[in-house]
């Protein structure tokens, strides 16, 4: 099975030198989990149980123990804090095309040479770190641990794959803005009803597509994974096999961030600090929030689908 068939499967069964970005984590910790939950309950068995062998081979746990892959969704962000050459592996920097508050359509196009550069401190960006984790996975002849870590990182990866501002850098002359961590924004909302409480968040503009318009919603992270498996995935539209590859999904990524930020007040400069911070108010909220969710949804159905083909039995 190619991994667009597996990936049409799933759907249908439910700075330095500018080459080194510093994106913050995508997702949060609970963004991760969400994705990676929804995987695990689409896994083939034999993907199944290759994960479950590497999973309890690294934490040194007898047979009879399951390990859930939620576990292990955010490793990554861990092991770049002490494994520097890992950081260009979690975003792509396609440069913006759209201009906040103008409401013209535009977008940029991924292109290797731009983008993807390599970097001899940094690494390289997620479009040739993924098929290069991918490979070690699949190698049997690998030993248990390198293969883990490579597990690890594929999940994360194609998690990562779903964060819009992952897909996007602003520029302006020779300044980015590093996915929107150099504007400082005001995140306020309000709570529906019967709470009806005012919620305030001084954060960047890469945090709120982090984790602020998923955890002012929800305050579990399983909850989130159930209403996207009863709510949100059955009324996903069916896909062509042929745009389930990581190139359709980068431009997908890519154009939603350039919703994003669109949608931002006209004038937004490339980078503020308190007290000029960008007032986000509710009405982003209800225009992102579910993009957010949507695209947590398309994250878990394609870390399965890259599993399963990753670990098919028939390769």
């Amino acid at each position: 099975m190619t991994w667009k068939a597996a990936a049409a499967f799933c759907l249908a069964t439910t700075v330095m030198g500018g080459a080194m970005c510093g994106q913050a984590r995508a997702w949060g910790q609970e963004g991760h989990a969400v994705i990676a939950e929804i995987a695990q309950h689409r896994l083939s068995q034999n993907a199944y149980d290759i994960i479950e062998q590497l999973l309890r081979s690294h934490l040194k746990l007898k047979p009879a123990a399951t390990v859930s892959l939620a576990s292990v969704a955010s490793w990554a962000d861990d092991y770049r804090a002490d494994h520097k050459e890992t950081s260009n592996w979690h975003f792509i920097d396609i440069p913006l095309a759209s201009t906040p508050g103008d409401a013209t359509a535009r977008t940029t196009a991924y292109d290797p040479a731009r983008d993807c550069k390599d970097n001899a401190s940094f690494g390289v960006c997620l479009m040739r770190a993924l098929p290069a984790q991918e490979k070690i996975l699949a190698d049997p002849a690998k030993g248990d641990e390198e293969r883990w870590q490579a597990l690890a990182f594929v999940i994360h990866l194609v998690g990562d794959l779903s964060q819009p501002l992952h897909c996007v850098e602003r520029l302006d002359g020779s300044q980015g803005d590093q996915g929107g961590n150099t504007l400082t924004v005001s995140f306020n909302v309000y709570r529906p009803k019967p709470d009806g409480s005012t919620y305030r968040d001084l954060t960047t503009f890469h945090a709120v597509w982090d984790s602020s318009l998923i955890l002012f919603k929800y305050y579990d992270w399983g909850k989130v994974a159930l209403d996207l498996e009863t709510d949100v995935i059955p009324h996903l539209p069916a896909m062509p096999a042929a745009d389930q590859t990581p190139e359709k999904w980068l431009a997908e990524c890519h154009d939603k961030a350039e919703d994003a930020y669109r949608a931002l007040p006209k004038g937004t400069v490339i980078k503020s600090d308190n007290p000029h911070a960008v007032i986000l108010d509710q009405a982003y909220f209800d225009q992102f929030s579910p993009v957010a969710i949507q695209q947590l949804a398309l994250g878990g159905l394609r870390v399965a689908a890259v599993l399963n083909e990753t670990l098919a039995a028939d390769k």
